[in-house]
Formats: structure tokens, C-alpha cells, sequence
């Protein structure tokens, strides 16, 4: 769980990250130091680098981020309770329980006065969820041809409860792309994942060798 748990802060300090978001605001009192600069040293009569303001992206993620770090160590104490924690593509929270929802739980998102989508009897752990994932994995790890690129595989509660998603890679430019995802495609297919969990394509995502996938993996 704690590893999910720090994989869900990743994603929204990631987003941070690639928009400029680690500047801090001159509203806050803040300064900026370039890396590896030494603070002591004097600048002269130098003028102040210009603060950016923050973006759209970096105002849209403080919510989540505030969220998970308000929900997240509550679902960390209850392993045994929780199955999944994603955003959604509204970034809305939404949490999945093995059973019913827990109350410390509940009390701790109704604090963050957020609005969150709680789904009940997902029927397995978060922990059993993600060693399906790495299980399917390295199932097709041991039999995945050389000339195929490997696929990003992961936990995906954003596809359905349980499954466990897949995004074709295929090279950039290259004559034999289309084979390379039909063969990735039945690969995928013919892989198995034990029940209650399941396989799915992520047919809307599609990335060429070296891109950056948009979902985290734990993610993506």
C-alpha cells in the first residue's frame, strides 16, 4: 500500500514537476536558488528572476495532492481493507474497499471536504491486486519475443474494478509497427490473470519507444 500510496503523490508532483511547478510563488514569501547554487554567495546587483505563475495544471493537481496526503495514511493503516485509490480522468478521487468502506476512512475524506467516489466488495487487496499484476508480468516477460517492445503493465481500477491494464509500445518510424501491435495485441490477449482480476488493452493509448506514459504505474 505504501508504495501505491507514494506512487499516487508521484503522479501529482510529477505534473508539477514537468509544468515548472517546483518554482515556489513569490506570494508565498518564497525564493528562488538554481540548483547547485551557492546561497551564500553574492549576487551583486543582479536582478530577480522572474517568478512564473502557477499553471493550470500545477492548480488542478493541489487538490489530489492535499487529498492523498490527507486519505493516503489513513488507507495505509488498513491494508486489509482497501483494494484501490486512483483519480479519475475528472480528477476526482475515487477508492475501492475489499468489502464495505470503512469509517475511519470515510472520516478522513469527508475532512479533506472533497467529494469522493467509494466502491464496495472489490473482493481483494491492494496487495493482492498488485502481485496479480506483477505476476502477469512476468508471465510474459518469460515468453515475449525480442522483436516485440514490452508493454507498460499495471494496476488499472480506471478501467474496471480488478483489471489489470495494458499499453502497447511499438517503434517509432518503423516498417513493421502495425505487425509489432498485432502481435503485441495477442500476446496480450492470450495472457492470463487469475480471478477476480482480468486483462484489458488500453486501446486509446498507444506509445512509441522512449514516449512517457501518461498514466502512472504504479502506474500512471
Amino acid at each position: 500500500m505504501k508504495k501505491f500510496y507514494a506512487c499516487v503523490i508521484g503522479v501529482v508532483l510529477m505534473a508539477l514537476a514537468l509544468s515548472g511547478g517546483a518554482a515556489v510563488s513569490a506570494a508565498d514569501g518564497g525564493t528562488t536558488v538554481a540548483a547547485g547554487a551557492d546561497s551564500d554567495s553574492d549576487l551583486g546587483d543582479a536582478p530577480a528572476l522572474p517568478v512564473a505563475p502557477p499553471s493550470e495544471i500545477e492548480i488542478a493537481a493541489i487538490p489530489n495532492q492535499e487529498f492523498a496526503q490527507l486519505v493516503g495514511p489513513v488507507l495505509d493503516s488498513l491494508p486489509n481493507e482497501y483494494a484501490f485509490f486512483y483519480f479519475d480522468g475528472e480528477h476526482k478521487p475515487v477508492i475501492g474497499f475489499v468489502e464495505k468502506a470503512v469509517p475511519a476512512v470515510m472520516k478522513a475524506v469527508t475532512a479533506t471536504g472533497q467529494e469522493a467516489r467509494i466502491i464496495e466488495d472489490a473482493g481483494f487487496t491492494y496487495a493482492e491486486y498488485a502481485a496479480a499484476a506483477e505476476k502477469v508480468v512476468a508471465d510474459l516477460h518469460a515468453a515475449w519475443p525480442q522483436d516485440v517492445p514490452f508493454p507498460i503493465i499495471g494496476e488499472r481500477p480506471d478501467l474496471g474494478v480488478g483489471v489489470i491494464g495494458a499499453i502497447r509500445v511499438t517503434p517509432d518510424a518503423d516498417a513493421n509497427a502495425a505487425w509489432s501491435i498485432r502481435e503485441s495485441t495477442r500476446l496480450i490477449q492470450e495472457a492470463d490473470a487469475s480471478s477476480p482480476f482480468s486483462i484489458q488493452i488500453d486501446d486509446e493509448r498507444v506509445f512509441g519507444e522512449g514516449h512517457t506514459a501518461s498514466y502512472r504505474w504504479p502506474i500512471p
